[in-house]
């Protein structure tokens, strides 16, 4: 029997995204925002999560005691979800939304379904997103980050049925236009930073930090203005820094620049010294080579002069023995 990509996506998902214990701890990042999302008595509960998966974000929208209700085309994917007794609905998200009430819901997420869609499609979902949210209702988008190196050039193509990175400033921007007043990037999911020289910290941060991203909106009328700006002290704690942070890694780099500098210049005046002690150690040598010729000219004269004092020597013994034995 011949098999899709369909048919194997949930084995690939469970292991390149990983186990579903490991994704669930990983999403309990945004329970704060939950925590902010408006329960007025008679108002509305709903929680849509567009391309659920195996359910683990649904679990935690129940547990915040949302009505959660999740969207997803893939059988396969849904299958552990509806097991676990979760509301699953077999449907497209741009469908499914379109059979939603005018501000209906109080959240609408999409974790890493955005970037398998086209640039038209997401306009129109994220239309529908903005009509189906209450007021003061909270939109979660979370996509891999293509700011860092290692997801844009390689680990985002690992996934055949991806479209196109979405950088995070593009994603914020198609958000915007859909009406949302309110937005924020939130970075997560990379390696914490290394304690290392410069160079190796900008390679860390490069390479593995924030390897996914979130684009987080809400929507807001005049009566919920006061809450404006919630989402940006929320990533103020809670983000990651951007991988492509051009503005420090240069600080880094010119930091190591400015360290290499330091050593050279170091080294330079060790050369100097160096050099100032072998022209002195030269000198020395000269002096002794001198020293020593004149040492040897000394010797040589003090060789003479003893010869020349025992030949004076010896003829005075030899005269006066001469003139003892006449």
């Amino acid at each position: 029997m011949n098999k899709s990509f369909d048919d194997l996506y949930k084995a690939f998902e469970d292991r390149f995204r990983g186990p579903r214990a490991l994704v669930k701890d990983r999403l309990k990042i945004y329970q704060p925002l939950l925590a902010q999302v408006p329960r007025q008595a008679g108002g509305p509960t709903r929680a849509i999560d567009l391309g659920c998966g195996r359910g683990e974000w649904l679990e935690i929208l129940t547990e915040s005691g949302l009505n959660a209700a999740g969207v997803e085309l893939n059988g396969g994917m849904a299958h552990e979800a509806i097991e676990r007794g979760l509301t699953i609905e077999l449907q497209d998200a741009i469908e499914y939304l379109k059979g939603q009430p005018d501000g209906s819901a109080v959240v609408i997420s999409a974790f890493h379904m955005v970037e398998h869609v086209s640039i038209e499609y997401l306009i129109e979902l994220l239309g529908e997103c903005h009509r189906v949210m209450a007021n003061s209702g909270l939109l979660i988008l979370e996509t891999p980050n293509p700011e860092n190196i290692s997801v844009g050039a390689h680990t985002f193509h690992l996934d055949p049925t991806h479209k196109n990175p979405l950088p995070p400033r593009l994603l914020e921007f198609l958000v915007e236009q859909a009406g949302f007043p309110e937005t924020a990037l939130l970075r997560l999911n990379g390696e914490t930073m290394i304690e290392a020289g410069p160079i190796e910290r900008s390679i860390h941060l490069i390479f593995e930090g924030a390897r996914d991203y979130a684009c987080l909106a809400r929507k807001q009328d005049g009566q919920f203005g006061g809450e404006a700006e919630r989402l940006a002290a929320f990533v103020r704690v809670a983000s990651q820094e951007a991988p492509n942070d051009i503005v420090k890694i240069e600080g880094w780099l010119r930091s190591a620049d400015n360290d290499v500098a330091s050593i050279l210049s170091a080294s330079r005046a060790h050369q100097d010294a160096i050099a100032s002690l072998v022209d002195r150690i030269a000198s020395l040598v000269d002096r002794i080579e001198t020293l020593d010729a004149k040492t040897d000219l000394i010797q040589k004269n003090i060789a003479r002069i003893e010869s020349t004092l025992l030949q004076k020597f010896l003829r005075r013994i030899s005269s006066f023995i001469t003139t003892f034995t006449k």
